[in-house]
């Protein structure tokens, strides 16, 4: 991994989901590194791209979106929502690496 940033994982790297999570980091200045994986569901996906971020926030895409922060527990993401709701889920991963209110 090249520099902090969060990690998300997701099922498939080319969705337009991922687009606009992208968005929603950039709006904060936050880099995002993408993995792709063959299986998987958003819970254990975010959880651990929240393990191997060095920002202690991960995201994990598949039928959800699941942002989580590394010292929360397993299955027990800080944000979770609908495709639809992307990129507001991406503008707050953003807002907790940065440590301001979420929106």
């Amino acid at each position: 991994m090249q520099g902090p940033a969060v990690v998300l994982r997701c099922l498939d790297a080319k969705s337009p989901v991922l687009r606009e999570i992208r968005a929603g980091l950039e709006e904060e200045g936050v880099p995002l590194v993408v993995e792709e994986v063959s299986e998987g569901d958003a819970l254990v996906l975010g959880y651990a791209a929240a393990c191997l971020s060095s920002l202690d926030v991960g995201i994990g895409v598949a039928d959800e979106v699941c942002v989580y922060h590394a010292k929360r527990p397993a299955g027990s993401p800080a944000l979770t929502g609908p495709l639809s709701r992307a990129r507001v889920l991406g503008h707050n991963a953003a807002r907790m690496v940065v440590g301001i209110p979420l929106k």
